[in-house]
């Protein structure tokens, strides 16, 4: 069977002029994410809570995936040198949502679109101190950012709570992946965001 090759741009929200009939088909199998993106995303990205891209099929004129992301503090509660409990606090860069349309799933769009994000995080990184990508996953999704690199904050899997006998299909899992790590599994930012710029100073201005 011959590679599927597509023509896919991924360009951020706010370029894009007729939004509302561009994600009109969307469906991830996900009603809460579909209505966020039809509703709620123009709006929280206008106002700048979240920044969102949309992975747009070219050829075919509609939506084949999107994500949004901004920026978070977690607090985490550690041990001293003295044993006493103390806080610490690690920036990162939120991926609140992520999805691909359901006439897309299973071709590797997903994995595509996160190693986008992760070469645009390291470039994020360079500018503004953050430690990590993190991000809340639906139990079903949790496998599939864990074969990309996140792993689970703590707590039991999704099998592990299955398992014992409770459902998890209204459960959310924190997941994380460190900056450094990105590196390590060979993740390069965009080069050209790291031009060198000159920059005028007038000394006899205030």
């Amino acid at each position: 069977m011959p590679e599927e090759r597509y023509n896919f741009e991924l360009v951020p929200l706010a370029s894009v002029v007729d939004f509302e009939n561009l994600v009109s088909d969307f469906d991830c199998d996900n009603d809460g994410i579909n209505d966020f993106l039809k509703n709620d995303c123009p709006k929280y990205d206008l106002e700048r809570r979240l920044a969102t891209f949309l992975l747009v099929d070219k050829a075919n004129s509609c939506l084949a995936g999107f994500y949004s992301t901004n920026i978070g503090m977690l607090t985490l509660e550690v041990k001293d040198e003295d044993d006493m409990p103390i806080e610490e606090q690690h920036n990162y860069l939120n991926l609140a949502y992520l999805a691909v349309d359901r006439g897309y799933q299973g071709r590797g769009i997903g994995t595509a679109i996160i190693k986008e994000i992760f070469k645009s995080v390291l470039v994020v990184a360079y500018y503004v101190g953050i430690e990590m990508v993190f991000l809340q996953s639906l139990d079903e999704s949790v496998n599939f950012y864990k074969k990309v690199g996140f792993q689970l904050v703590e707590g039991p899997s999704p099998e592990e709570y299955q398992a014992n006998g409770n459902s998890t299909d209204n459960m959310k899992f924190d997941m994380f992946i460190r900056i450094d790590d990105l590196y390590k599994k060979g993740y390069l930012p965009y080069e050209n965001n790291f031009i060198s710029n000159s920059i005028d100073i007038n000394s006899g201005s205030k």
